[in-house]
């Protein structure tokens, strides 16, 4: 039990402590989560012998600090919202509406890993700073305008703008479904408001005739990087695909591949026929794997995607073109496309989103082909 609740406080409560609750003077009560990430704010009064909760807020969005310096005025519009049924905002500030989106989205099973990763990048190093002291119900489209889409026109891309705006225009929209919020600021505000231009498609830096060079790079370097470019270039995998990549989903005697739709950016589950001379490099590592994961540092968890860019950052330095995991895999498609690779066929192996008539195609005729374009592309690849 403690008499007095700060942020300080709680991170010691949730690392430390087995309860599920601990109370404040001021006649709060602060629940963990099961998780112990974070946690719910509670008003408590007695009736009787009767405890009647009533909840203020969720931490971390909501701060201790800011609680209890606006405790009056929130519980205040709690009360004011059982009486009529009107919402308030128990996240004010735009840096907490992010940071509870962070949190959220991190134990939320719906949002995919590659989300994930992205919209805590995006958060971190651009919308934070963009909006930060910034109240909610300040958060309107010439706000938008004139702290992030004016000012990061000058640093980043068209396509990375809109991505960022993506995030922020979904964490408003989650929040206020929720009720983490009342209102969603942004409602009615879309990216057309912004820029009218259509973005094009950028080639890959890679072209097929860098091929030869980019192979001797890959198999010079060590065992285990080699394989994580080898598998990805053959396969055109994302590199978060192939950091999650589990032996239980590799099918080494019938040359398969699954990668489950919860590891997929698309969320659909993907089938890939195993190049012979993959497969041979994957019983190599298997024989002295320990754990679930085909990358892993401890056996335990799968390699971070931080690590498998370190690995592309060292693996680039030999070459004279910048480029990126990505660029791997329009390189692939390059060079199916090239070699004659039916397009449909192309759109199974990259995982594009396809209609009826295109999976009835799969299932009918597409495998051989697929396995055929992976075959050919790992006899250039696997020296």
């Amino acid at each position: 039990m403690t008499k007095r609740i700060t942020d300080t406080s709680i991170k010691q409560f949730l690392a430390t402590s087995d309860k599920e609750w601990c109370f404040d003077s001021r006649r709060v009560e602060f629940r963990a989560n099961k998780l112990r990430t974070g946690g719910t704010f509670y008003d408590v009064v007695y009736k009787g012998h009767r405890k009647i909760r009533t909840p203020l807020g969720k931490w971390p969005a909501l701060k201790a600090s800011d609680l209890f310096k606006r405790l009056s005025e929130i519980r205040a519009q709690v009360m004011a919202g059982e009486r009529t049924g009107k919402k308030f905002d128990t996240v004010t500030d735009c840096g907490a509406l992010l940071l509870w989106f962070v949190e959220h989205i991190q134990h939320d099973k719906t949002f995919s890993h590659g989300y994930i990763e992205t919209a805590h990048s995006l958060i971190s190093n651009h919308l934070l700073g963009c909006f930060e002291g910034l109240t909610v119900r300040s958060l309107t489209r010439n706000a938008v305008y004139r702290r992030f889409y004016k000012e990061k026109m000058l640093c980043l891309e068209l396509s990375s703008i809109r991505t960022a705006w993506a995030v922020l225009k979904r964490a408003c929209s989650l929040a206020a479904k929720l009720e983490v919020i009342a209102v969603d600021p942004l409602s009615g505000v879309g990216w057309k408001d912004f820029s009218s231009a259509s973005e094009k498609p950028k080639s890959g830096r890679l072209k097929v005739d860098d091929l030869p060079t980019l192979a001797a790079e890959i198999n010079r370097a060590q065992f285990n990087r080699r394989l994580f470019f080898t598998l990805q270039l053959c396969h055109a995998t994302r590199i978060n695909e192939t950091c999650l990549a589990k032996w239980s989903n590799l099918y080494l005697d019938r040359g398969e591949w699954v990668i489950p739709a919860e590891d997929t950016k698309t969320g659909v589950e993907l089938r890939l026929p195993l190049a012979t001379m993959v497969v041979d490099l994957l019983r190599q590592a298997k024989a002295r794997a320990r754990g679930v994961f085909v990358f892993s540092r401890c056996g335990k968890k799968p390699i971070a995607m931080a690590t498998a860019s370190g690995w592309y950052k060292d693996l680039r330095n030999n070459m004279d073109v910048y480029f990126t995991s990505h660029d791997m895999r329009k390189l692939a498609n390059d060079y199916w496309m090239q070699s004659g690779v039916d397009s449909t066929v192309r759109k199974m192996l990259l995982n594009h989103s396809r209609g009826n008539l295109e999976g009835r195609y799969e299932s009918e005729y597409a495998w051989p082909l697929m396995k055929e374009a992976v075959e050919r592309l790992a006899g250039e690849v696997v020296l």
